[in-house]
């Protein structure tokens, strides 16, 4: 019994590597502190680059560069994006203006430009590291460096 838990384990933990983008740069597929990454329900997986002040954004099964969103990071990078259960926002916590921004996602086959629905403005230094949404109620977690802290946001309506 005990083998059999190991074996499944280490079958688990065997993975192969599909595609690889980078290095440090600021081109296309380069990053600068990449910081978070999610994958929308649509195959297209969304990465944080942090000090290049963007998110791009590239499909889940060959890597190829699908495009990037700058515009709405021109004050500061972002640091964690989630989706939200819906798929229609994207949550993003940005960490030196210690905000988090609620973005437009966009369409399949498109990305369009970025476009801020909403903004939290949290406590001055609260600086929101990390943000994750429970796919089944909503709710925003945000875990912050700066007050050492975690908040949870819930939907009101």
């Amino acid at each position: 019994m005990i083998f059999a838990f190991i074996f499944h384990i280490v079958h688990y933990l065997d993975y192969k590597e599909m595609w690889l983008r980078g290095p440090k740069g600021t081109g296309t597929g380069e990053f600068r502190i990449p910081h978070s990454v999610t994958v929308d329900s649509f195959g297209r997986v969304w990465v944080a680059d942090r000090d290049n002040k963007r998110i791009q954004v590239f499909d889940k099964d060959t890597g190829e560069w699908l495009g990037t969103w700058s515009s709405c990071f021109e004050e500061d990078g972002p640091s964690s994006v989630r989706f939200t259960p819906d798929n229609k926002y994207l949550i993003v916590a940005q960490l030196n203006t210690s905000r988090l921004s609620i973005l437009a996602a966009p369409h399949v086959g498109i990305i369009g430009k970025c476009v801020i629905v909403d903004t939290i403005q949290l406590a001055d230094e609260t600086k929101p590291h990390l943000v994750d949404v429970d796919m089944k109620s909503g709710a925003i977690y945000v875990a912050e460096i700066g007050a050492q802290q975690v908040q949870k946001y819930v939907p009101l309506n």
